[in-house]
């Protein structure tokens, strides 16, 4: 549910950034060709098929991406979240897994980006593996990279502790998120604690 909402806002934001950057192109000629534009392009399209439940065009954008760089990240996550939308876990798990290997690879600290392990925390949360799930979450508030959203990760663990009947780790999450975001964590507050 949640992993949803947060691919359908960053559809959103992916596709309008995409389409400005094509729009302010000029001419390209084919020694132009950007292999790193070309994979977060396929992506866009890829999780805008996905938001609208056409799997097979978002798998043929994912396949395609992956042509362009089978060592990007990007494009292994959002394989992940293909497999898991289609109920594929054990394909999920291992794309994930390797999304997250590819992130670290990727930068210099060899540190997994945080945004991969939210999501993968996500799926493992939606799994009943709780433990697994918050172990991620917490790799993803505490990465020295830099990551913006860490308000969607107190959220995600949240909404994990609510599953998991944890009152203590929903509360601690709570609190932390009256931090970064009060409304927010109001918000969650009146959903979920009654």
């Amino acid at each position: 549910m949640k992993l949803a909402k947060l691919f359908r806002n960053l559809t959103a934001c992916s596709l309008s950034l995409w389409l400005i950057g094509c729009s302010n192109q000029t001419e390209t000629t084919s020694t132009d060709f950007n292999r790193s534009e070309a994979v977060k392009a396929r992506v866009n399209l890829a999780v805008a098929y996905l938001e609208q439940n056409d799997f097979p065009k978002a798998k043929e954008n994912i396949d395609k991406a992956l042509i362009h760089d089978p060592s990007d990240y990007l494009p292994y996550s959002v394989l992940a979240y293909y497999y898991q939308q289609i109920g594929d876990t054990l394909n999920a798990t291992q794309t994930y897994q390797k999304a997250i290997e590819f992130s670290q690879s990727q930068n210099k600290d060899k540190l997994a980006r945080p945004d991969v392990l939210n999501n993968y925390g996500a799926f493992l949360c939606k799994q009943g593996k709780f433990d697994q799930a918050y172990q991620q979450f917490d790799l993803a508030l505490k990465s020295s990279l830099p990551y913006y959203h860490q308000a969607d990760t107190l959220e995600n663990i949240i909404l994990c502790a609510h599953q998991a009947k944890n009152v203590d780790k929903k509360i601690e999450a709570l609190q932390n998120l009256e931090k970064l975001d009060e409304e927010r964590a109001k918000n969650l507050k009146g959903i979920l604690i009654n």
